[in-house]
């Protein structure tokens, strides 16, 4: 069975209402496999079978469930003028026909076919929207908010009361109205947090001409010229100027990188005070922004647990209220007969106009949407520091950690060797050691002759030059360096040259009891000394571990190395629980059992030889998104720059969302259950209850928006 995906705009995608709308309309359609809702961008994603159906066939399914929608690709930003505005006129013409009503009525109280008439005409501003989508919700036998308002306006002008009528379809186009507004400012936030690639670029052609052409059409080879502080159009390698490069947008790094010939950049980056000329990689569609972004979108689209948990509980909560309106008006009459009130008697009305108000209050728009428009916003202020979350079921998760497993090589260490020990057999400070061993090592490709003539450069030594270099492959390699032959290598390399006696061979055993891995020095007349070189920390990575720590989240290392060198690492980084000599299957079964005694269980590593242990973590971490690919795939949290500071930060955004959508619930049922109680009392009308549905929903969402304050890298 082969799988495609499509996704469309919809017009007034805004609410649960709409999104349950289109679930009927194209749940149970044939070769539909999956639906996918982003209410922050008003859009749907739908996964089909491309054997089953077409996107224009489920075109035809959603305008026979009244909505408006268009492929994503084809779609234009632009709407029209009447789809803009046209339900901000309905609704201030609702609400001067309203007033107009009440004026009449206090000025004029012996003319009521006016005072009506400006009453209609409110209701039918207002209702313009609304009573369309409840007939067709009725055809449908669903009782959406929209039936349940239709409901409410009629009663009410049944019961006579033509001005309660008025005010309750005023106050629901005001709501709809404003609802539509606080997400479209919400829609605009998030745009311009992730959409910041230019839209142009300057393209020098083979002339040596500039000339301007759409981003979407750079295609790889492309020679592109940035100038100082623009914005660089396209992911692709320096070839002339240097400058330094503001990549926060990207990787989250609030101080600006250096960039020369050869080094790469990314489109959506700032350039800095030097004019750059980039060899475009690839076009924009596979520029790393352009896969961020539609992680960030899939991820949006996709419910988190606690989402759906809300969306199970309104299922019910709505056909409970209504049970719950139609006992309020039935009940207490029938108990006023059964007590003897004739029925004609019976208080029907002042009960019906009860029911009623807890009828508007089934409304569960601000419980649901109380919960992803906090996830949104969690995961687009994640992205907007570096941090792509792929998810809100990860964005929830990581929130309620209790373990975090970090890999050692590459991820709590620099992934490199560095030289932390020079010994000279001679007794002195090792410099001329150093110097002959960097000669050697500049000759040869080994990872650890290049660390040592780095940390001799590093060092102001002066490197000569070594000829007649010869290596010995898992040994070591030998040279001449001033006319004199030296060995370097590792310790069986010079035992078996006879050029390791006992004093020095049980010196260097010693130092290889330590940390790392030791190189010993030797000419024809025996050993000069030996080279410690060891993997470091990062100098960030004690901090990190301390700080998650204090957070109540227990760290623990997982390494495939020897035990001394994990242990002397996890006395360094302080880390209290730590297993070496690991192979890749052994980290998957130390994950499953640091999850079943501990709790929640994440794991931090490089996406690669730690694959399987991070697929068995409840949710994994991989550093290296911007060097490597695949990561961006594989892991469920990507570090776009590396950085371990961005763990305890996205701890504690993880949980500030959680609170934001417990906050958010909260404060829905309290106000609903609040708004329930007066109207069974008969303190709350129709207006009451509407202005209060209307006013949960702006709060809810401004509290969940909060999340995007302080998202910039340069902002605590």
């Amino acid at each position: 069975m082969s799988r495609a995906r499509c996704t469309f705009k919809v017009a007034g995608l805004d609410c649960a209402v709409e999104m349950e709308q289109l679930r009927a309309a194209l749940g149970e359609a044939p070769g539909v496999l999956a639906l996918g809702f982003d209410l922050i961008h008003g859009s749907m994603t739908v996964d089909y079978e491309p054997e089953a159906t077409s996107p224009p066939q489920l075109l035809n399914r959603i305008a026979t469930a009244g909505m408006n929608a268009s492929l994503v690709e084809e779609s234009v930003e632009g709407d029209g003028w009447w789809r803009r505005n046209g339900r901000w006129v309905a609704t201030v013409g609702s609400g001067l026909a309203l007033l107009v009503g009440v004026m009449l009525g206090s000025l004029s109280p012996g003319h009521p076919v006016f005072e009506k008439a400006a009453y209609l005409l409110a209701i039918l501003f207002g209702g313009y929207e609304l009573f369309p989508k409840a007939v067709r919700g009725l055809a449908k036998f669903r009782f959406d908010i929209h039936v349940l308002m239709t409901v409410a306006v009629a009663g009410a002008l049944i019961l006579g009361q033509w001005d309660e009528a008025a005010t309750v379809a005023f106050l629901f186009g005001l709501s709809e109205a404003l609802e539509r507004f606080s997400l479209d400012r919400a829609r605009r936030a998030v745009r311009r947090l992730l959409e910041i690639a230019p839209e142009t670029a300057e393209v020098v052609t083979s002339d040596g001409t500039v000339r301007i052409v759409a981003a979407s059409e750079l295609k790889a080879g492309d020679r592109v010229h940035v100038r100082a502080g623009d914005r660089i159009p396209i992911d692709g390698a320096v070839v002339s100027g240097r400058s330094s490069v503001d990549q926060k947008a990207i990787t989250g790094e609030s101080v600006p990188v250096p960039r020369e010939p050869g080094d790469p950049v990314f489109a959506g980056t700032v350039n800095g005070e030097g004019s750059l000329e980039v060899e475009a990689a690839g076009p924009i569609g596979n520029a790393l922004i352009s896969r961020i972004i539609a992680q960030v979108r899939d991820a949006q689209a996709a419910r988190a647990p606690v989402e759906r948990r809300i969306g199970r509980f309104a299922a019910i909560y709505t056909p409970v209220v209504m049970g719950i309106a139609a006992l309020i008006m039935i009940a207490p009459p029938l108990v006023q007969i059964a007590m003897g009130t004739p029925p004609g008697s019976a208080e029907w009305g002042t009960w019906f106009g009860r029911g009623l108000v807890v009828l508007v209050i089934a409304c569960p728009c601000a419980l649901v949407i109380s919960t992803p428009v906090a996830i949104v916003s969690g995961l687009t202020a994640a992205a907007r520091r570096g941090i792509l979350v792929k998810g809100g079921e990860y964005l929830e998760e990581f929130g309620q950690l209790r373990v975090l497993a970090f890999d050692k090589t590459g991820t709590l260490t620099r992934g490199e060797p560095d030289v932390v020990e020079v010994v000279s057999t001679d007794g002195s400070d090792g410099e001329e050691v150093l110097r002959i061993a960097a000669a050697l090592g500049d000759r040869g490709g080994h990872v650890l002759g290049r660390a040592i003539a780095r940390h001799a450069r590093q060092r102001s030594l002066t490197v000569p030059l070594a000829d007649g270099y010869r290596a010995n492959p898992g040994l070591g390699a030998s040279g001449l360096v001033d006319a004199v032959e030296y060995h370097i290598g590792s310790h069986r390399f010079i035992d078996e040259a006879g050029l390791c006696p006992p004093e020095f061979h049980d010196r260097l055993g010693s130092a290889e009891r330590n940390a790392g891995t030791a190189v010993a020095l030797s000419t024809q007349s025996g050993p000069l000394g030996w080279i410690r070189l060891a993997d470091q920390a990062r100098p960030e990575a004690a901090r990190i571990l301390a700080e998650l720590n204090a957070l109540g989240i227990q760290t623990v290392m997982l390494t495939g190395d020897n035990p001394p060198t994990a242990a002397a690492m996890a006395q360094e980084l302080g880390i209290i629980e730590h297993r070496s000599g690991l192979l890749p299957a052994e980290k998957v079964t130390a994950i499953t059992e640091l999850d079943a005694r501990h709790g929640s269980t994440g794991m931090v590593g490089d996406g690669v030889n730690d694959a399987p242990a991070l697929a068995t973590a409840r949710v994994s971490v991989a550093l290296g998104g911007i060097s490597s690919g695949a990561a961006l795939e594989t892991a469920d949290v990507v570090l776009m720059a590396d950085d371990l500071n961005a763990l305890p930060w996205l701890v504690r955004h993880s949980r500030k969302t959680l609170a934001r959508i417990r906050q958010n619930i909260g404060l829905a049922l309290g106000t609903k259950a609040l708004v329930l109680l007066l109207a069974a009392l008969g303190y709350a009308t129709l207006a009451m209850a509407i202005a209060a549905d209307l006013g949960t929903s702006l709060l809810v969402t401004a509290n969940a928006l909060r999340l995007l304050r302080n998202s910039s890298p340069d902002r605590q």
